[in-house]
C-alpha cells in the first residue's frame, strides 16, 4: 500500500469518492427501513420464546452495513478481495439458536446489498414477499406442527418394571405426538435415560407435564427445553 500513487488512489477509490451524498443517504435510510422490517417478521415469527435484543438490534443494523459495504466496493475486485481479507481476520463466535435465525440474517443481509448496489425495487420487493411468506409459514407450518408446542424432553428413570406404563398414560394426556430421539443405560444400568421430541397439546401443559411426570415413582429426573433452539429447563 505505501507504494500506491495518487493516481492507483483515485482508481481505487474513485467509485466510491464519486457517489452523492443523497445516494449514500437514501441507501442507508432504505436499508435502515428494511432492517426494522426483518426485524418485526422475525420478532412475529417465534412466539413463546424470550428473544435476545441483540439479535433484533444486529437484523436492523446488518442491512445498513450490508448496503455500506456494497457501496464501497462498488465493481471493483481488489476492493472486493480487500474487504475479504479484512473480514477473514475477525473470529464470530456467537452461536445462533437455530436455522430459523441464519435464515432471517441472511435476509437482513440481502435486504442491505439490495440497498447497497441501489436496487431498492429487488430489496423492497424481496424483503415484503419473504416477509409474507414467513407469515404463511407460520399458519400452514411445513413441520406438522406449531413451534411453540414443540419441545425436547429427557427423562432418567429408575430400571424396573411398571414404569413405563405410568409415564405412557401421562404422556396420552399432555402430549400429541412424540418421537424416541435416544435412549441409554446410566450408573451401569442402575437407570435408564430417554431423550424424546414431543408435540404438546396445549402451551400451557408445560408445567403439568413437568409436575406429573416429578411425582412418578421411578422418575429421577425431567429435563424440558423448548426444542431445537431453546435452554433447558428442570
Amino acid at each position: 500500500m505505501d507504494g500506491m500513487t495518487a493516481l492507483d488512489w483515485e482508481g481505487f477509490l474513485g467509485p466510491v469518492l464519486n457517489l452523492q451524498t443523497a445516494e449514500i443517504v437514501t441507501s442507508l435510510l432504505t436499508a435502515l427501513a428494511l432492517g426494522f422490517v426483518v426485524s418485526i417478521v422475525y420478532r412475529f415469527s417465534v412466539p413463546g420464546r424470550v428473544l435476545s435484543p441483540a439479535l433484533q438490534s444486529s437484523l436492523i443494523l446488518l442491512a445498513m452495513v450490508a448496503a455500506m459495504v456494497m457501496m464501497v466496493i462498488g465493481n471493483n475486485l481488489a476492493r472486493a478481495f480487500s474487504l475479504v481479507g479484512a473480514l477473514a481476520i475477525i473470529r464470530f463466535r456467537t452461536r445462533l439458536r437455530s436455522p430459523w435465525d441464519i435464515t432471517f440474517i441472511f435476509l437482513s443481509l440481502a435486504a442491505g446489498i439490495g440497498c447497497g448496489v441501489f436496487a431498492y425495487r429487488v430489496a423492497v420487493l424481496g424483503t415484503i414477499l419473504t416477509g409474507l411468506a414467513v407469515l404463511a409459514l407460520q399458519v400452514i407450518p411445513l413441520g406438522g406442527g406449531r413451534s411453540d408446542r414443540i419441545r425436547h424432553l429427557r427423562c432418567d428413570v429408575a430400571s424396573f418394571e411398571g414404569i413405563d406404563g405410568r409415564m405412557e398414560g401421562i404422556f396420552d394426556r399432555f402430549l400429541k405426538r412424540k418421537w424416541l430421539m435416544e435412549s441409554r443405560s446410566l450408573r451401569f444400568g442402575e437407570s435408564l435415560s430417554f431423550r424424546y421430541r414431543i408435540e404438546l397439546r396445549k402451551v400451557e401443559d408445560v408445567a403439568p407435564l413437568m409436575r406429573e411426570l416429578g411425582a412418578v415413582e421411578g422418575v429421577e429426573r425431567v429435563v424440558l427445553d423448548l426444542g431445537e433452539d431453546g435452554a433447558p429447563e428442570e
